[in-house]
């Protein structure tokens, strides 16, 4: 049997810690290179860039990104990343052309201070984030689109000094109470949808807004809407309504949704002369007499959604060509067009 020679405890010291040297030389310039691949994602776009996109790009931080060097930058887009901090941002402060930031789908907590910055702002969608609060935004006075879509946010506030706001979503959250918007009088679109909102209330204010949407959410009642005389969209689905009502002063509506409600005859819209669209899937509707009495006098309907009522679930084979005798102005039934 040969010997094997002893093994020199010294040697293999020196040995390990120059292998951990590598290590930590390896790491490191790991750590370099993903450092300037991050400053090499701006590296493609010139100095007179109007738009500059980063989407997917699983930004962790904004720091060493020269931002302000884009010194005629009208949109920045950071979609889809991982941002948590955006205090960088703030350098942007001193390019007036910017005017439109979105940072949908990152994981920021507030709006912090590289946000709050940006005060000549006229678009900012940060939905889909983790902000639990309506902040940071008061001094953006030239906004008109505003998006914090599924975040945490559970009060409508902050907002009073957005007077030339146009849109504002505040989808997916945890609202309960419409308040804090009577500043808003040049607000056309309102979304509030999916949210834990139980009332239709203090929107009497907003006379130019065209479209609302409050679906999903607890409503009972269909009130609080007759100062909304340019209203055109009303979207009501999937709440707890028993009956369309108060809206009379709603002339001007050309879609109606109430589906997945509660109601079991349909009243209250004989006067909607402009109505196109009526949906009401989902209902308790039960009498093809009782929608032509409702919807017969109204000409401009061209499309309904009736499916999954009493009246199609009970008679699926009459259910399309019932509809069209009691309707004969209409051209859609549910996702299909009329044949006749």
């Amino acid at each position: 049997m040969v010997d094997l020679p002893a093994a020199d405890p010294v040697a293999d010291y020196v040995s390990g810690s120059e292998s951990e040297g590598h290590g930590s030389e390896h790491s490191e310039r790991g750590q370099n290179a993903e450092e300037e691949k991050e400053d090499d994602l701006l590296a493609g776009f010139a100095d007179d860039e109007t738009s500059v996109e980063l989407m997917h790009s699983r930004l962790r931080s904004l720091e060493g990104l020269s931002f302000e060097r884009f010194t005629e930058l009208k949109y920045l887009g950071f979609r889809q990343n991982l941002l948590s901090d955006t205090t960088p941002l703030a350098s942007l402060a001193k390019v007036p052309t910017l005017k439109e930031l979105d940072l949908y789908d990152n994981r920021l907590k507030r709006v912090d201070s590289g946000v709050a910055a940006l005060t000549h702002l006229e678009y900012l969608d940060l939905s889909f984030n983790n902000i639990r609060a309506i902040e940071g935004v008061d001094a953006m006075t030239d906004l008109r689109d505003l998006f914090f879509v599924s975040n945490k946010i559970q009060t409508i506030e902050n907002l009073s000094r957005l007077t030339m706001l146009r849109q504002l979503e505040l989808g997916a959250n945890r609202i309960r109470v419409i308040q804090n918007l009577d500043q808003l009088g040049c607000l056309e679109e309102l979304y509030l949808g999916k949210n834990k909102i139980t009332r239709l209330e203090n929107l009497g204010s907003l006379r130019k807004l065209r479209i609302l949407s409050i679906q999903s959410n607890r409503i009972t009642r269909i009130e609080g809407l007759e100062q909304l005389e340019l209203l055109e969209e009303l979207y009501l689905s999937h709440n707890g309504i028993e009956r369309i009502e108060n809206l009379e002063a709603n002339a001007k509506l050309t879609i109606l949704d109430v589906t997945k409600n509660r109601i079991a005859e349909l009243s209250g819209i004989a006067h909607l002369q402009q109505l196109e669209d009526l949906w009401a899937s989902g209902n308790q509707l039960a009498s093809f007499e009782n929608i032509e009495a409702a919807c017969g006098a109204l000409s401009a309907l061209r499309t309904v959604y009736f499916e999954f009522n009493p009246i199609q679930l009970t008679q699926p084979a009459n259910y399309r060509r019932k509809l069209m005798l009691t309707l004969p102005q209409i051209t859609q039934i549910d996702a299909t067009l009329c044949r006749r």
